[in-house]
């Protein structure tokens, strides 16, 4: 049975969006059609692009979801994703690793559901995108097809900012979260290593969340807010971003063991 997929792209000003629809047009699986939902606010977008594909589940079997900040790795990525869930008639998700710019390492992940899987719209929650789907339900290839895609290939010093405030604010959840502060964790090791001061945006960013310098609210990219105050840093090279990250780390209980300091973050956090 060929299975017509629905390729849906989020996008709001992403470095890489050109690349990353090239790539989308390059796959030797062609039947699939390309949606691209433009500029609107996190939560939005999310389910504008989960809703339009549930009410086109008469004609397209699978969804994609490919970023903007995605490129995908080889022209075989659909055509494996297809074949994965062919062959397993009892998954409703199948993810494979991206390559992360930010931590150097691969992450999860390119996702391809089902059109039997349903998400919670009406649930306030900064895990917009995970779907009401039990393990078994599910199958992550961080080996054998990995890397589907580079995650943010080039990112630019907003999204580098934005990626870490994001990852901050979600790292610091009670729930969830805690992939994302080990992520965090590396993305430090990362720039200190590096110096780029693109990942040092990023742990900045992250620091900034902590000290309750953001909200969920935010992260919309139709908020100025957060690229406001990232105005204040882009003239900084790595060292002035460093010292302003460990300043901020020690105001933010980084002198601290990091089990410890993360739950004193999420209860300062909670409501």
């Amino acid at each position: 049975m060929i299975m017509k997929v629905f390729v849906g792209t989020l996008y709001s000003g992403e470095n890489e969006f050109d690349e990353c629809v090239a790539a989308i047009q390059s796959q030797t699986y062609r039947n699939f059609d390309h949606f691209v939902f433009k500029n609107l606010p996190n939560k939005e977008a999310h389910v504008t692009l989960f809703k339009s594909f549930l009410d086109k589940s008469d004609e397209y079997a699978i969804l994609v979801k490919v970023d903007a900040d995605m490129v995908l790795a080889n022209d075989m990525v659909f055509e494996n994703m297809v074949d994965k869930l062919q062959e397993n008639p009892q998954i409703d998700l199948f993810a494979i690793a991206v390559h992360d710019f930010f931590t150097d390492k691969l992450i999860w992940g390119l996702n391809a559901y089902r059109n039997t899987v349903r998400w919670d719209f009406d649930k306030e929650t900064i895990f917009v995108d995970i779907p009401n789907l039990p393990k078994e339900k599910v199958i992550f290839d961080d080996r054998s097809l990995a890397p589907a895609a580079f995650h943010c290939k080039n990112p630019s010093p907003f999204q580098s900012f934005h990626y870490g405030v994001h990852r901050g604010l979600k790292s610091i959840q009670p729930k969830g979260g805690s992939s994302h502060w080990n992520s965090l964790n590396q993305i430090r090791s990362n720039f200190r290593r590096k110096k780029e001061v693109r990942l040092g945006l990023a742990v900045l960013g992250a620091e900034l969340a902590y000290a309750g310098g953001f909200t969920i609210a935010d992260l919309d990219y139709t908020n100025p807010r957060m690229s406001d105050i990232l105005k204040n840093y882009m003239s900084w090279d790595a060292v002035q971003v460093e010292l302003k990250i460990k300043k901020l780390r020690w105001l933010n209980w980084g002198f601290l063991p990091n089990k410890i300091r993360r739950k004193i973050l999420i209860s300062r956090s909670s409501p």
